[in-house]
């Protein structure tokens, strides 16, 4: 039903080279969209958009940097000359108590998951507005969860992410963009491996939630007819862990 519906269409995604982000982006790209693939790793962004199309094209970028919204929109309408749908993707994740926090790793928390995608939001906004265009946060079902110890820094900056995609939405929705928050529960990712390795936890990456999974949610949301706007949906495992 969905194929070569986002054809004519343009993307940026952020984290593009793995996990959540690689999935919605090569998603996109199948489905017609010309894909801006961003994230730091110039190798493995290379890899995903060979593993893509020839819709897909990279851009190596650190997206905390001050200059990285102009660089990502500039790329962006230079090689597709519109821009209809932004999807946030990048995320940083470090599970500490707060007594032992390190105040360093909140902060570079925060720029990834916060203040990145309200700086590239900002720059990115008189094209969607040009376009009619949508905007995409992946979040995380943390902010819905009753007990966050050892993840209070993590869930700060998720509950500040929901906060701006509200507002943001408040905003602009007058002048047709549409926002929309993907919360998924625990998918199977690289992130998710390494954070079972530390807490020396097995890993079961077939009980999870799959990228894909994520990637099929937020396309047919971001598909709806323009009569509709999704603004939180929710994905959790269907097996118990």
């Amino acid at each position: 039903m969905l194929m070569d519906h986002f054809r004519g269409m343009s993307a940026i995604v952020t984290g593009a080279s793995r996990g959540i982000g690689r999935a919605i982006a090569t998603r996109l790209c199948a489905l017609g969209a010309r894909v801006l693939f961003v994230a730091r790793s110039a190798d493995e962004t290379a890899v995903a958009v060979c593993e893509a199309d020839t819709n897909a094209s990279a851009l190596a970028c650190d997206i905390t940097n001050e200059h990285a919204p102009r660089e990502i929109l500039s790329t962006a309408l230079k090689r597709f000359g519109r821009l209809d749908i932004l999807v946030h993707a990048a995320g940083a994740i470090t599970q500490e108590t707060l007594a032992a926090a390190n105040l360093a790793t909140l902060d570079e928390m925060y720029r990834v998951n916060v203040r990145a995608p309200a700086a590239l939001t900002q720059a990115a906004l008189p094209s969607l507005c040009k376009s009619g265009g949508q905007v995409l946060f992946v979040n995380s079902s943390i902010i819905r969860a009753g007990n966050v110890a050892g993840r209070g820094g993590y869930a700060a900056t998720k509950h500040a992410l929901k906060a701006i995609a509200d507002a943001l939405r408040d905003e602009i929705n007058l002048a047709g963009v549409r926002v929309l928050s993907i919360m998924p529960g625990t998918t199977a990712t690289p992130a998710q491996e390494r954070l079972h390795a530390l807490a020396g936890k097995r890993y079961a990456p077939e009980r999870l939630l799959q990228s894909a999974d994520i990637a099929q949610a937020a396309c047919d949301a971001l598909a709806m007819p323009r009569t509709a706007e999704m603004t939180d949906v929710f994905v959790r495992p269907m097996l118990k862990p």
